[in-house]
């Protein structure tokens, strides 16, 4: 059967279960064989029921004791349970809203029942999928609602039957000889449904570096595509001293020398295309700041593009002192439509030259004067449709663009990621900047924490406070939420109180931000909102409710909110009152020994391997859907390696580059999101 078959040309795939599955992204049989489990269920050997512990899955071979009883427990849950046993003890087989689960079982029957253990009520249960032979490693593959872990199983095995003969090898032999790969056949069957845990990791293994190889070429082509875009090259003589006298403060030796970088590329008739990336506070801004007034001394526009309406304004105030306010617009979304067409007009015939904004600079109606260099930062996704529609707005075939990265990342993988940039990495603080004093604090000390928060305030400093939720969450017990903790400290604390989180209306998120920034509000009690960019310089607390919940790299974040002074900052992690798990806790603790940013997404590189970094990366491009299996940084490694070699190859690279330039072709034709 043809890959590219829907999947309605299976077995027990109709309409319904097609549009279910669509939720996925999963269209075709192709789709199905390359959506990739991500983890597996280790049923290949038999455990006691007596020895079953809490949280483990297992699989069992049980009798039944009687025959299932169906209960309603409360609204709609209904619960159906079924006693049994082995020869070491009893158990509770029990099913959520599956009246069908066990609905045909019968006293003395004997079968297999594989699921995870739990005893949260003195009585130990598992909710199992019942098998009548031992089912060995089984898939667990993302799922979205209304889709079970059987079904996908069920449709990749009819997948995998279907067309696994018709998969051809996508590598050169040479290549899985020398890097001791699977074959495509092997690796596609493996990865769903391997007989051992080591087939297993050999075929992700096997798929990832695939993936891997084809994106460092498909990067390596784009950088060729942009690097020959011709552009008007910008004169750059004497704008970067000019620039550093119209600054309030010295720039740094790591600032000047990526402005050097700049502006070697910006006096080029080649686009640019470089990453600037630098830990929390080290500067960036200013850095962007001077190739936009590189751009502007040239008679060019310039764009920044920022993740967020609150830092574009904050880029806004910047902009306007630099340029003048007549020089500079500002375009977000929701503006009402004679403010949006009157900056619409003020770009297109050139009146300001500095352009700020949010993902609204993408929409149609935004036609530019004459553009020169587009900012935008990496949260924007992976840049490429970016890069294409902002090159459309422009007059020529290319436009130089500098992408902002808040988050350091090492140096290997940032080749990997951003092979198509190049890089410049700013590695130094601002003199004057106090190391900020970050502890973990435990719950029976939160009372004291807090009445140092309060002290800080009485000696004029503001503070944050961040919690993970907007509103209390059913789903997440011992969660504090935003809305919880702010109404909790109108009561304990003697200060003005802010509460800022994405879900207020746009006016009232600015006018909170704006407050704060005034030193109208003491104490901010906030969500992730205000992670990216925020700058009060006044900030001299962090607390950070439910820490354990927070990525290393996210906390890192965080804590730059503060420490942006003279002043001595603290840092405060506070683990979820039902405690963390031990994962969590090592994150915390490596928080209070270190601050070097690049250190610490070295460690969480190899806490959490590449695969998530990658994840983050690709969002939103199922074509590289097995990167995220990527747990090995050696695999990145050998892919950079075999992909250099393609790259210098005859004819034997050919298919490879082919395969590259479909997937480029593809994600430069992807819809730009207005």
């Amino acid at each position: 059967m043809n890959l590219n078959a829907p999947i309605t040309q299976l077995k027990g795939i109709g309409p319904r279960r097609a549009l279910l599955l669509g939720k996925l992204g999963l269209f075709s049989l192709r789709d199905l064989l390359y959506y990739v489990p991500r983890d597996y269920c280790d049923y290949s050997s038999l455990t006691e029921v007596a020895k079953a512990a809490q949280g483990e899955d297992a699989a069992l071979c049980v009798t039944i004791l009687r025959e299932p009883k169906q209960a309603r427990v409360r609204g709609n849950l209904r619960i159906c349970t079924a006693p049994a046993q082995d020869e070491t003890g009893k158990l509770t087989l029990t099913w959520y809203n599956q009246p069908y689960g066990g609905a045909k079982l019968q006293a003395g029957q004997v079968l297999y029942a594989c699921g995870r253990i739990d005893r949260t009520h003195g009585v130990k249960q598992v909710n199992p999928v019942l098998f009548a032979a031992l089912p060995g490693m089984l898939p667990v593959y993302p799922l979205a609602k209304g889709i079970s872990q059987t079904l996908l199983r069920q449709a990749a095995r009819e997948a995998l039957r279907a067309c696994l003969q018709g998969c051809g090898e996508t590598l050169p032999p040479a290549l899985l000889q020398t890097y001791g790969l699977l074959s495509l056949q092997s690796a596609l069957q493996a990865v769903h449904f391997p007989q051992t845990v080591e087939e297993a990791a050999a075929a992700r293994r096997r798929l990832a570096f695939e993936d891997m190889l084809l994106l460092r070429v498909m990067l390596r082509l784009l950088h060729e595509e942009h690097g020959a875009a011709p552009v008007r090259p910008f004169r750059m003589e004497g704008i970067l001293p000019a620039f550093a006298a119209r600054m309030p403060f010295a720039l740094t030796g790591a600032q000047l020398r990526a402005s050097q970088e700049i502006a070697a590329d910006l006096n080029k008739p080649q686009a640019m295309n470089r990453l600037l990336q630098g830990d929390v506070g080290s500067g960036k801004t200013a850095v962007a700041l001077f190739a936009m007034f590189a751009a502007a001394q040239n008679g060019r526009q310039a764009a920044l593009m920022a993740p967020t309406e609150i830092l574009a304004r904050q880029h806004y105030a910047q902009l306007c002192a630099l340029f003048g306010e007549q020089k500079v617009c500002l375009l977000q979304g929701g503006m009402h439509k004679a403010a949006r067409e009157q900056a619409y007009e003020q770009i297109r015939t050139g009146a300001v030259t500095a352009i700020i904004g949010t993902h609204a600079l993408l929409q149609a109606g935004v036609e530019f004067y004459d553009l020169g260099l587009v900012i935008t930062d990496e949260q924007h996704r992976f840049g490429v449709r970016q890069r294409a529609a902002f090159g459309a707005k422009g007059k020529e075939p290319g436009v130089h663009t500098l992408i902002m990265s808040a988050t350091p990342i090492p140096r290997t993988l940032s080749l990997i990621l951003y092979g198509d940039l190049d890089i410049s990495v700013l590695d130094e603080l601002p003199p004057g900047r106090k190391p900020i004093l970050t502890r973990l604090v435990p719950q029976r000390k939160r009372a004291d924490m807090y009445a140092f928060v309060q002290a800080q305030v009485q000696q004029g400093r503001q503070a944050y406070v961040v919690c993970p939720l907007v509103e209390q969450s059913d789903a997440l017990e011992n969660v504090l939420s935003a809305e919880d903790v702010f109404a909790a400290l109108q009561h304990t604390l003697h200060v003005r109180l802010g509460l800022l989180h994405g879900q207020m209306p746009q006016a009232q998120k600015e006018a909170v931000a704006a407050a704060f920034r005034a030193g109208e509000i003491d104490v901010l009690v906030a969500t992730t909102v205000i992670e990216v960019g925020v700058d009060v310089p006044n900030a001299a607390v962090m607390v950070v409710e439910n820490a354990g919940r927070f990525g290393l790299a996210q906390l890192h974040q965080l804590r730059g909110r503060v420490g942006r002074s003279s002043a001595a900052s603290y840092c405060f992690l506070l683990p979820g009152q039902g405690g963390e798990g031990e994962t969590a806790m090592e994150r915390l603790r490596l928080l209070t020994k270190t601050q070097d940013g690049f250190a610490i997404a070295q460690k969480d590189l190899e806490m959490r391997g590449p695969g998530e970094f990658l994840g983050k990366r690709q969002h939103g491009l199922s074509q590289f859907a097995a990167a995220r299996l990527v747990t090995d940084m050696e695999v990145l490694r050998q892919a950079e390696e075999a992909a250099e070699a393609l790259l210098c190859a005859g004819a034997e690279a050919q298919p490879i580059l082919a395969a590259a330039r479909a997937r480029l072709l593809a994600l430069q034709n992807e819809v730009v999101p207005n």
